[in-house]
């Protein structure tokens, strides 16, 4: 018995590009892809969490959930980040924390390059906000990094800053930098860091 697709949906985590693209042939409005503005430049997408191209399908890995999707099933747009929040979680248990010795900071890792969807996880930030003095300071300079530290660790900040550094000077696949902004959670929603 296969599982429901709506289980594969996972949230990505995408950035705008400073310039508008114009396709030659534009989607139809119900094909483009779900987009959802999370903070700044920094925006959602969904995602399907396939391990390869579906047999006899034609679906590749990482479909984009499109309205179309959502009107044929019945899922609600607006339900995406919850269900996809619980999905990534489920389908990704293996989630590591990796403490920097020289730093009070955390490199949090579950494979693939979502790393940057667990921003959504409630549950896991309030779990390292425990773990570190002050609110929850967080690097996401791609898809497949994240690196949390506490607004009361200056150390854990400037390992944080450096990270992102490493990563934007990097050979990093450039398709997934997201940016370069250091995010903080305060009362449960997230905003820039000054």
């Amino acid at each position: 018995m296969t599982e429901p697709r709506h289980t594969l949906i996972v949230p990505v985590m995408k950035a705008r590009v400073p310039v508008d693209l114009q396709l030659e042939f534009p989607l139809p409005p119900d094909e483009e892809p779900i987009r959802e503005p999370f903070i700044a430049d920094l925006y959602l997408t969904y995602a399907f969490d396939l391990p390869e191209i579906e047999a006899g399908s034609g679906r590749r890995q990482g479909e984009q959930v499109t309205r179309r999707y959502c009107a044929q099933t019945g899922l609600l747009p607006e339900a995406l980040r919850q269900q996809s929040t619980a999905n990534l979680r489920t389908r990704r248990p293996d989630l590591g924390f990796t403490w920097y010795p020289d730093a009070k900071a955390v490199s949090v890792s579950l494979g693939g390059d979502l790393e940057a969807g667990l921003l959504l996880d409630d549950a896991m930030m309030e779990k390292l906000a425990q773990d570190i003095d002050g609110d929850v300071v967080v690097a996401v300079p791609a898809r497949n990094v994240l690196v949390a530290t506490g607004t009361g660790h200056p150390d854990g900040l400037a390992k944080l800053r450096w990270i992102v550094d490493q990563v934007w000077s990097g050979i990093e696949e450039r398709t997934l930098l997201l940016t370069r902004e250091l995010l903080v959670r305060r009362q449960a929603r997230w905003e820039l860091y000054a």
